[in-house]
């Protein structure tokens, strides 16, 4: 009988080298997506204690690991089904010396019972499946198409447990697809408001495939869609916005022309 092989891992570098990330090397791979939603969180800038995020559906655990390389208070739980992902992420804690201040649990989203413990965070950030089932890509490889498809979590689903482990007044940040912003606003109410879409425009011109939102859970705050910010220059290199981003400076989702140093709060 043959032995099933283990899966080949990669050790990888992102932020400039600052975060180490344990990653299968078949199937999804870590691209700028994560990287710019932990650099859009916004930190608070007088708290009397750690900021506490839950990272949902944390995979690997990136973004969490750039959250915090941008801030050495925060505290972050991963949140995953994949039980392997989050033993390498739990590992590279390790390797990124964050071990004290990351944790990971195993849990399904949209199955109540094992959130029921989670409560009160101040953040919560997501970077979910972009796809219904019905929408899959049949050219993609089986396991980076299985990571872009919602299977048995809808959308819906993400948003209601995001709602559930939230403080009042606590925020959401996700990066998801432009071409769903008005599902998306709708299944935010009426548990968030105050949301902030952000486009991100892929070249000068061009229409925007994603989008970064922000929400606060409870609050009646206006809405705003801001001017969105270009990730590559026509000939195909990044904006030097996108580059300071990719290194570890954060950015406000109101005015992405600001862009922070790792060590300020948006």
């Amino acid at each position: 009988m043959t032995v099933p092989s283990e899966p080949a891992i990669s050790t990888d570098k992102v932020l400039g080298g600052q975060v180490t990330v344990l990653q299968l090397q078949q199937g999804y791979r870590v691209a700028i997506d994560p990287i710019f939603l932990a650099a859009a969180v916004p930190f608070a800038a007088s708290a009397r204690a750690p900021e506490q995020i839950l990272d949902l559906g944390a995979g690997n655990g990136v973004v969490g690991f750039c959250l915090m390389a941008r801030n050495p208070d925060v505290r972050v739980l991963a949140v995953d089904r994949d039980a392997d992902a989050l033993a390498r992420a739990q590992t590279a804690a390790r390797l990124n010396h964050v071990e004290e201040r990351f944790r990971s649990a195993k849990a399904r989203i949209g199955n109540s019972p094992d959130f029921a413990a989670f409560r009160d965070f101040d953040q919560v950030v997501a970077n979910p499946p972009f796809l219904p089932d019905q929408r899959s890509d049949p050219g993609k490889a089986d396991g980076r198409r299985s990571s872009d498809l919602e299977g048995d979590t809808p959308l819906a689903d993400w948003l209601l447990t995001a709602a559930a482990v939230l403080r009042h007044k606590g925020r959401l940040t996700m990066i998801h697809r432009a071409d769903r912003v008005a599902e998306i606003c709708s299944l935010l109410r009426p548990a968030f408001g105050e949301v902030t879409i952000c486009p991100l425009w892929p070249k000068p011109g061009l229409p925007a495939k994603r989008i970064l939102i922000s929400a606060r859970k409870g609050s009646r705050g206006a809405d705003h869609i801001s001017a969105g910010l270009v990730l590559h220059q026509d000939d195909g290199s990044f904006t030097y916005s996108s580059e300071r981003i990719l290194n570890g400076a954060g950015f406000d989702l109101a005015r992405p022309d600001i862009i922070y140093d790792k060590a300020s709060n948006c």
